[in-house]
């Protein structure tokens, strides 16, 4: 494929994945203008998972979100002494949800037989008490095991001015 990617994050900013997947309108993404589908985006926002063709060919695709987001957790309709809860996320972090949300992407484009094309701008899983009792480390462990699992080719992309820790 011999095409130009325009759009570049700037380094050390914050940007939107979504920009550098399919592009804005006037700068292109990575991937073929159309065919991103982004899936379960309204769970654990800090990754952004969905579908996309690249020169055609469909593929399975994993991004971090680098910027902060709400996680909104709602009130029990069991318990009235309960309310919503709105608490803000951190980009560049897998949390439980987003780790759970990670692995269970991985394991559904394996069952798919589509090849894996990973955005990987993370420094690392949340270290919270909180989100330990969560099983942060469960879920991380199940991205390793469904990556160990993983029968389509891998692609690892670390976009300018990203990290990988």
């Amino acid at each position: 494929i011999d095409r130009e990617v325009t759009y570049s994050p700037s380094r050390g900013m914050p940007y939107d994945p979504r920009l550098l997947i399919c592009g804005n309108g006037v700068e292109t993404g990575i991937f073929d203008k159309g065919s991103w589908i982004e899936t379960v985006s309204g769970w654990a926002k800090t990754v952004v998972t969905g579908r996309a063709r690249l020169g055609g060919i469909p593929l399975g695709i994993i991004a971090v979100e680098a910027r902060t987001v709400e996680k909104t957790s709602p009130a029990d309709p069991a318990s009235p002494e309960t309310h919503e809860q709105v608490e803000q996320q951190a980009g560049q972090v897998w949390f439980p949800d987003s780790s759970h949300k990670t692995a269970q992407a991985i394991m559904d484009m394996n069952r798919e037989g589509l090849p894996l094309f990973v955005v990987a701008n993370w420094r690392g899983f949340s270290g919270g008490m909180r989100d330990m009792f969560d099983e942060v480390l469960k879920f991380g462990s199940l991205i390793v095991d469904a990556l160990s699992e993983y029968r389509q080719p891998v692609f690892v992309y670390i976009p300018p001015g990203g990290e990988l820790r």
